[in-house]
Order: structure tokens, then sequence, then C-alpha cells
């Protein structure tokens, strides 16, 4: 695993780099969707690889970099300056090679290989395709990469150098001569009958900025420093949105997740919604699209429900993973409702547009979503899957305080506080649909889950909720984010509000800079694990918005604060996916997590999402 990784990307196409944005090692590579189609692009001058002297990110698909020979010292032989981008369909890299010192020629040389392999089988998938049979062939002053997948989609990566290189089976290599050199490579990844399309950097970037100035009202009046988080989170969601037929879609993360995700995709739009309605609208859309319409016992497709995951790299293709798409998501489908009532809210139309899918969602949530019928939403542990079917998706992440893992039918906290959303949306609907008639049995269905999700989940002595309820029925009664997050679905009583936030701000759970998945002292806890002890910003996120939706807002604001601070301290300004549950020492920032993803979805929304909680404090709580 790369211990530095950079990415450039858009659309489906993107580039993972070490630190110098080289591809030689772990998961780095030239990808498009699920297949790395390069697994080695790097540079080399005179046989070594070029002295960095300066990297900017332009934009999050260009990247500026000056270099020069290795060695520099203290006077430049050859200096090197160059733009790489990624487009929709190219990566471009325009060198301008300079000799400064000396009179003989210099070989510049172009290292590549391919393998075409599954993003799975990058990140470890048991059960690969091995190497793949790579044809290879010199082309058009480049070269080119082939390869047939098993289901007989032919894929390819087209190399075209200009001035012309030679192949040599390695590397394509210049002897440059002149006093200044300009050497362009294209990369085409191309699917079936495609063929090259030079890509348009400048437009993209245009592009960039038009949304930025679009947006630029979310970060006016903030610290300048705390504006450069929200414009970042703003550059971040465009990145990382990609083409579908109803619009552009939010990615989950990168590197390993540019596909749609169904929990993931809805809470991005939840938080963001007022500030990127089209991206929104698109999500509700496309899961529409893809909505379970019957029964299937690998992907776990039922009636109604929302996908969880989709791929179409060639192990899903050929039938060795689930995800065609995969169904295994307890939260999704409440999450669909609760989001499309609140799109409606603005854009009424959509009410009437999706109302098969939104009252097939709630037909899901009152049959398969509750498989018991005890009127909570449950999941029951995949062996062959996802163990638990929720946003803290690990198999280790749900477990009793005597810590025995799960089973049976398993109710989790903030799944029913979605569900609570879910009902309130669906009334909201009806009444946009000239039905008022029908919007109290949701009203009341509602409130009949407060009251059993008080009964059944209230921790007296904590002040707090549990977790969860086993298949036993018994309370998961370990100290976790759950119930701070379930804030922000209105679920709890407002007595019970300022109760939860303020367990979730005690040192147990708080770490300054977010709150701990998982308490300090709770059986399995570890602050560098990925569901028990570390900090995932979203999460914490969510508690912060609804704190503030309970109007406790010097709470709302601390946890905001801290979240800003978090990404201030990033070199990037971005905050990660997750990082590490260490409490917060003065003058240092937060611990990465080694695996995270960065950027990630939920984290790019919530410079905006919190934003409004900076301005309103005013920067007088303290993180």
């Amino acid at each position: 695993m790369l211990s530095t990784r950079t990415v450039l990307k858009e659309n489906d196409l993107y580039l993972v780099g070490d630190a110098g944005y080289a591809v030689a090692q772990g998961e780095s590579g030239l990808y498009r969707r699920d297949t790395r189609y390069l697994r080695r692009y790097e540079w080399r001058l005179d046989g070594e690889r070029p002295q960095t002297l300066a990297q900017q990110e332009r934009y999050p698909f260009w990247l500026h970099e000056q270099s020069a020979n290795a060695d520099v010292g203290y006077t430049m032989k050859v200096g090197l300056r160059r733009d790489l981008t990624v487009s929709a369909t190219e990566l471009r890299d325009d060198l301008t090679v300079t000799r400064y010192v000396g009179e003989g020629p210099h070989e510049l040389a172009l290292f590549l290989s391919a393998d075409f392999v599954d993003m799975f089988e990058v990140r470890g998938w048991p059960d690969g395709l091995g190497t793949r049979a790579v044809e290879v062939q010199a082309a058009g002053g480049g070269v080119d990469f082939a390869y047939t997948a098993q289901d007989g989609l032919r894929v390819r990566a087209a190399v075209r150098a200009s001035p012309p290189a030679t192949w040599d089976g390695e590397a394509l290599r210049w002897t440059l001569g002149e006093d200044v050199t300009r050497v362009r490579v294209s990369v085409f990844p191309l699917e079936g009958d495609e063929t090259p399309t030079p890509g348009d950097p400048q437009a993209l970037a245009a592009e960039y900025d038009a949304l930025s100035a679009r947006l630029a009202p979310a970060w006016a009046g903030l610290d300048p420093e705390d504006a450069a988080v929200v414009r970042r989170s703003v550059q971040d969601l465009r990145s990382l949105s990609f083409r579908t037929p109803q619009g552009a879609f939010p990615a989950a993360g990168l590197p390993w997740f540019v596909a749609p995700f169904g929990r993931d995709s809805m809470i991005i739009a939840l938080m963001v919604h007022r500030h990127l309605p089209e991206l929104a609208l698109t999500v509700a859309r496309y899961l529409a699209a893809h909505q379970g319409q019957g029964y299937d016992p690998v992907t776990l497709e039922q009636p109604g429900k929302i996908l969880h995951e989709m791929r179409v790299g060639e192990l899903t293709r050929t039938g060795r993973t689930p995800h065609r798409p995969y169904y295994a998501t307890a939260d999704a489908t409440p999450l669909f409702v609760w989001l499309v009532g609140e799109l409606s809210a603005e854009h009424p139309e959509l009410a009437a547009e999706l109302r098969p899918h939104w009252e097939a969602a709630l037909g899901w949530l009152l049959s398969d979503g509750d498989p018991d019928g005890d009127g909570l939403i449950e999941y029951t542990p995949d062996p062959g899957g996802i163990t638990n079917a929720v946003w803290k998706d690990s198999g280790d992440s749900t477990f009793t305080e005597d810590g025995e893992d799960v089973s049976g039918h398993v109710a989790v906290i903030e799944v029913q506080g979605y569900a609570y959303a879910a009902y309130r949306a669906a009334a909201d609907l009806y009444r946009l649909l000239g039905e008022p008639e029908r919007a109290p049995e949701w009203e009341a269905r509602a409130e009949r889950l407060r009251g059993q999700v008080q009964e059944a989940f209230w921790w007296p002595e904590r002040g707090y909720y549990a977790h969860g309820l086993n298949g036993d029925k018994r309370p998961l009664r370990v100290l976790v984010s759950n119930p701070a997050h379930t804030l922000w679905t209105g679920l709890f009583a407002p007595e019970h509000a300022a109760q939860v936030a303020r367990v979730a701000l005690e040192p147990e759970l708080w770490s300054g800079w977010g709150v701990r998945t998982l308490g300090e002292g709770q059986p399995r806890y570890n602050p560098v694990s990925y569901h028990n002890g570390s900090v995932w910003p979203h999460d914490t996120a969510a508690a912060a918005l609804g704190m503030a939706r309970y109007g406790l807002h010097a709470e709302a604001a601390q946890v905001a604060r801290a979240l800003f601070g978090a990404a201030r301290a990033a070199d990037d300004r971005r905050l990660s996916e997750l990082f590490a549950g260490f409490g917060r020492e003065p003058g240092l920032g937060p611990v990465p997590y080694p695996a995270a993803c960065h950027p990630q979805g939920w984290d790019a929304a919530i410079g905006l999402a919190l934003a409004p909680l900076l301005r309103m404090a005013r920067g007088e709580v303290a993180g």
C-alpha cells in the first residue's frame, strides 16, 4: 500500500500515484472505473527519476510540476516543466525539457506497463483471474496495450507520443539534442470500438471556475482558511462526480470507490442538496432507475430495495462478485424516501415523478425491511457477503457489551432514525400530491417508531441510546457514535437530544477532532481501527447537523469547528474518509488512518454542509 497517495480524476478516469504522481507500485495506476489500465507510468531522465522541485495541483484533474535532473545540487543541468491533466477521455502529459548546462544529448524515457486487472483484485479479492494476457504493439510513435476480457469486452490503452518515441519493450525513449524540447504523451483508455478522443483541459478548468463562482456565497464571510476548506469541498464534489444517463453522480471516494453507492450518495445529497440540487436530483433518479424489482439470494435484491453498490469490472461482469448491483444494505431504502421528501419540498414535481419508487421503498420498509414484523428496520448478517449491512459495515463493528458479534435480525439505531425521517417525508409527499388524508397514517407510524426506540434502546445509566438490538432483542449497550449521528434524523424527543449531545462530547467519545466511532475503554476499542475507535468526519458532521436541528447551537458549533480544524491541519485542506481516534494535542493535527480514501465523497460534502454553523457561531466556540 502506498504510504502517500496522489490522485487526479475526471469523470470515470483517474490516476492514482505515489507522492510524486508516478505509477510504479502498490495500488497506483491509471484506472477507468473498475479496471486498472496502466500499472506503470514513470519518467526517467538519463536513467534516473527527475528530482522534483515543486508540484502544484491547479485543479483536481491538473498537476503542474517543475523538476530537474537527479541530484540537482546547486546548479540545475536540465529542467523539466510538466503539466499533467486527466480529462474524461485522455491522460495528457506535456513536458518542456530545457538544457541549461552542457552540450551533449540527454535521454528521456517513459516506462509503461499494463495489466487490466479489476479494482477488486487490486484491493486483494481472493478469487481473482490472475495475470492477463496483454498484447503489446508499437503504434503511432507510441505503444498500444490491449486485452480481451473473459466476457469478450476488448479494452485498450492507446499511448501516443509527439515527437514520436522509440518503444523498446519496456519504455518509450527520446534522444534530446536540442536546447529545448517539447514532448506530449496522451493515453486513451478505450473499450470496445471506441477511438481516441482528445480532452480539453482549458474548458474543464473554466467549468470548475464557473462552479466556484456560483457557490462563492457559501464561504462568504468565513475566515480565509475556513473558506479554503469550503472551496476545496466544492472542487472535490465536482471532481468525484462521474457521468450517468441521469446526470453527474458522486463517487464515494478515491481510489477504491469510483462507483455508484446508495447510502454514500444519499448522505452526500442530503448534506448539499440546497447548494447542488442537480447532483442530489441525479442521485434520486439514478437510484430509482436501479431499484430492486425481484428477489435474488446472491445480490440480495428485493422489491423496492435501494442498491448498496454497483460495479462494472471484469469480476462482476463474469459473475464472480454480486455487485451487479449488490443490495446488501438496510439503510439505503429509508434514506431514499427521506431524500425524495427533502428534494420535493424545493422541486414539487419530483414527488409525482418518483412516486412509484418512493412508494415501493416504503413497501419494503413495511415488509422485507422488517423481517420479524416488530416495526423496526433490521438486517441479517450475510456470512457470504457484508456482515453488517449499515454504514459501519466492517465485520467487527457491531457487537454486544460482552464483545460478542451480533446475530439474527439486527436493528441499529441510525437506521431507525432514517426510517423515522422516511415516514415523516411520506406524509409530506402525500400532501404535496394533494392527498392529505394519507398523511396522518405515516405521521402516526413515525411516532410509534419514536416511542418504540425510546422504550427498547434507551440506556438510562448513560443518558444515551444503545447501538442497537441484537437478534434476541437485547440492547447492544456499547458506547458508540451512532446515537449522536441519529440526532440528524429528528428521531429522539427533544428532551433527550441534549443528553445525547452531552455524552457525545464527553472524553470517552470526543477526541477533540470528532466523535469516536467507539468510546475509549469499550470492548474492541482501538483508535486505529476502521470502525471501533476511529473518527469518521461524516459521522461527526451528522451529529453536528443534528445538534443544530435541536437548537443545540453551541454544541453544533464546537463540532463544526473541530472538523474544520482537522481540514485546516491538512496541506490540501481536505478531510479524509476517517482518521485515528487519538486525543487532540495542542499544535498537532489528527493522526491519519493509513488506508483512508482521499478525497472521499461524504467528507467533500462537509464543508458546504457545516459552513452555516461556523457563520452562525462566528468563531466564538472553541474546538
